[in-house]
C-alpha cells in the first residue's frame, strides 16, 4: 500500500512545483503586459499633448501602407472607411520680415 501512497505524494509534489511555475510565470507574463500598457499610455498621453498644442508633426501614410491596411480590415470584416488621396502639404518657408517695431521712427513718429 505504501508504494502507491508514495507514487501519489510524488505526483502531488511534481503538481505542485508545476503549478507554482505556472504561477510565476502568469505573474511575470502580467507584470510585463501592465509595464507595456504604462509606457504605451504614456507615449500616446505624449503624442495628444503635442497634437493638443499643434506641436505634432505627422505626414499622410502612403498609399501602399493605407491599400494594405483596407485590405486587412476588409478580410476581417471591419468598415473601411474610403478617403481621399492626401497631398503632403508644402515646407513652410521662414519668413524674412525681419521689421523692429521697437525701431526709433516707428516709436517716435517725429
Amino acid at each position: 500500500m505504501t508504494g502507491n501512497n508514495q507514487g501519489f505524494a510524488e505526483a502531488v509534489v511534481r503538481f505542485r512545483a508545476e503549478l507554482s511555475a505556472a504561477v510565476t510565470r502568469s505573474r511575470r507574463a502580467a507584470a510585463e503586459a501592465r509595464d507595456q500598457s504604462a509606457t504605451f499610455r504614456d507615449q500616446t498621453s505624449a503624442l495628444a499633448d503635442e497634437a493638443r498644442d499643434g506641436k505634432a508633426e505627422a505626414d499622410p501614410t502612403d498609399e501602399t501602407h493605407r491599400a494594405t491596411a483596407a485590405d486587412w480590415r476588409r478580410a476581417q470584416g471591419l468598415p473601411v472607411a474610403e478617403f481621399a488621396a492626401v497631398t503632403p502639404a508644402p515646407a513652410q518657408v521662414p519668413d524674412d520680415d525681419d521689421e523692429d517695431f521697437s525701431e526709433r521712427s516707428i516709436m517716435f513718429r517725429g
